[in-house]
């Protein structure tokens, strides 16, 4: 009779713990901000950028993955999922290589994609803006060379995803 005892308030004690809930769902962890002084991060000559960065190998983003989020100027906003070459995170340096690589990528496919192609400067009306061109990410304003980071800021979200957001302009 013990026994029987026993194995029901083990049996109870399950139920409860597999129907309530022990923890509570994670939250989103403070936004941080990482700055690029000194004129920023001219996202078209990566290698003088990388040059002048302060603290390269610092790490920046403390996760091996994360998604890349890049809006300006781009009609398309574009993720892209990257990975860290070390499992404790992104340095400043590689981020600003990712970033520089990604860029190019996107200009490049909107270039691939595009029916209205983009205006060479030298024939440009409106003085130095690039074209709005059709293609998937419909780049508007400002070609790869004029633009800069100023900062990124990454987020830890709920479901564990890190987002790492650009402040770009030209």
């Amino acid at each position: 009779m013990e026994f029987l005892l026993v194995a029901l308030a083990i049996a109870a004690a399950w139920w409860l713990i597999a129907k309530l809930r022990v923890t509570r769902p994670a939250m989103q962890l403070m936004t941080t901000r990482i700055a690029f002084p000194d004129g920023g991060v001219r996202i078209g000559d990566c290698s003088g950028s990388l040059a002048k960065l302060s603290n390269p190998e610092e790490i920046v983003v403390p996760f091996e993955h994360a998604n890349l989020v890049i809006t300006f100027p781009l009609s398309t906003p574009a993720t892209i999922a990257i990975d860290a070459a070390f499992p404790i995170g992104f340095t400043r340096s590689e981020l600003v290589k990712i970033v520089c690589e990604e860029y190019a990528n996107v200009y490049e496919a909107e270039e691939a994609t595009a029916h209205t192609k983009t205006v060479p400067p030298g024939e440009r009306t409106n003085g130095a803006h690039r074209n709005r061109t059709d293609g998937v990410y419909g780049i508007w304003g400002y070609d790869l060379d004029r633009l800069i980071m100023r900062a990124a800021r990454w987020t830890r979200n709920p479901d564990g995803t890190v987002t790492i957001d650009l402040h770009i302009d030209s």
